[in-house]
């Protein structure tokens, strides 16, 4: 009787064990950047870091804020995370003015570009409080 218990209990306590969980890719060229990136300073000549990260993932360039930018785009994570530093599903991007780096990450990028903070909070139906 006492083992007819313990395989119920146990069989309760397995239901919940059969949905899918989900991990981040795992990817040897988003580690190797991730690490490289930090060795890169502000102030650094694009050449420079281009030597350290190699070439970018993705490259956009434009006159923005009275100035002219180039942001280099790395793959370091597999997704965006609320306060993470990545944009475009785990690009971190390497903000230039001037052939000098400017700045790292997400703000870096959207001072630069000058686009708004998207709401990226899920619909959820609680609301998340401070």
């Amino acid at each position: 009787m006492v083992w007819l218990r313990l395989v119920l209990i146990m069989g309760m306590f397995g239901i919940g064990c059969g949905e899918q969980i989900l991990y981040q890719r795992f990817e040897k060229d988003m580690w190797s950047n991730y690490i490289r990136l930090n060795q890169v300073k502000p102030g650094m000549p694009v050449s420079e870091v281009v030597g350290i990260m190699g070439p970018p993932g993705i490259r956009e360039e434009g006159d923005y804020r009275g100035g002219h930018y180039v942001i280099y785009f790395y793959l370091t994570h597999s997704m965006d995370f609320p306060d993470s530093d990545t944009v475009r599903g785990g690009y971190t991007p390497l903000v230039f003015k001037n052939d000098r780096l400017a700045g790292i990450g997400k703000r870096e990028y959207r001072l630069a570009v000058d686009r708004p903070v998207e709401d990226v909070t899920p619909n959820l139906p609680w609301k998340r409080t401070q």
